[in-house]
């Protein structure tokens, strides 16, 4: 068995560790942030419409993904996963039960290789009734 990991520690060891996320975060399902990587700065509010967008993401359709007021085009979402895009970088949000994974990437990563990682940090979670 792990000894229990802090928040921050799945940001650094299990996103951003990886190689394949470059900037990650946890928020909860109300959009407070549990962690984030240092220097990204996210808000709460942002965070919440990225909440909001799994049951219903027509706000994300007009108006964007926001991250740290950087503006992120949606471009597709199923009840697990959230993406988008801008320029050579993009987004992409998995939830649990209680919380949203997000992993940022930027060339030369690809956007399947941040998808896998964020998701099996998802996975993993949902697994620990998060």
């Amino acid at each position: 068995r792990y000894p229990e990991m802090s928040w921050d520690d799945y940001i650094s060891k299990q996103l951003t560790g990886t190689g394949l996320v470059q900037k990650g975060a946890i928020a909860g399902l109300d959009g407070s942030v549990w962690a984030v990587t240092p220097g990204w700065a996210l808000t709460q509010a942002e965070c919440q419409s990225l909440a909001v967008g799994f049951t219903n993401n027509s706000g994300l359709v007009e108006k964007g993904m926001h991250l740290a007021g950087e503006k992120f085009f949606f471009l597709s979402a199923t009840e697990d996963v959230l993406r988008g895009k801008k320029g050579n970088k993009g987004i992409h949000v998995a939830k649990t039960n209680t919380a949203i994974i997000i992993g940022l990437y930027e060339d030369p990563i690809q956007p399947g290789q941040c998808a896998t990682t964020v998701e099996a940090l998802a996975d993993y979670l949902k697994g620990c009734n998060f």
